[in-house]
């Protein structure tokens, strides 16, 4: 008698799929998220000036800005990361050969959901705290 030898096998179509999915909907919210950094808060660092609240902002929201100001200047980097990040993962996906790849880069994507949901209101809460707390200010009531 002879053995066969166990052939490995590769991920299924769906894992491929599901990988693949995941990919282009992790890159999807990290473009969001970067998206809301590059144009949004430059928006809302024009109504601080405007309202004259610029030196009276919360330490999270001068980090905020910072950070905005910052992916301004690194936009290249931004790019890379916005781009490189869900390739990577659809690509591992695509050309994986065993299982476990497919299925790594197919939790990555799906990881990566939960970065919007994290950051815009973390994001939301620090762009209009003050404005909010200047509005009450300015009307006098505590």
């Amino acid at each position: 008698m002879t053995q066969s030898a166990a052939v490995p096998q590769g991920p299924s179509t769906f894992v491929r799929v599901m990988g693949v999915v995941s990919g282009l909907l992790g890159g999807l919210s990290w473009l969001v998220v970067f998206g809301v950094l590059l144009l949004i808060v430059p928006k809302f660092e024009e109504i601080f000036a405007r309202f004259e609240i610029k030196a009276g902002l919360p330490w999270a929201t001068k980090a905020l800005i910072t950070v905005s100001h910052a992916l301004h200047i690194a936009w290249p980097l931004v790019a890379c990361i916005v781009l490189g990040i869900p390739a990577a993962a659809i690509l591992v996906s695509i050309r994986a050969r065993s299982r476990k790849g497919a299925v790594a880069a197919m939790v990555f994507g799906l990881g990566s959901l939960l970065i919007p949901l994290v950051a815009l209101p973390v994001i939301a809460i620090n762009l209009f705290l003050p404005l909010v707390v200047d509005i009450k200010f300015a009307s006098g009531k505590p």
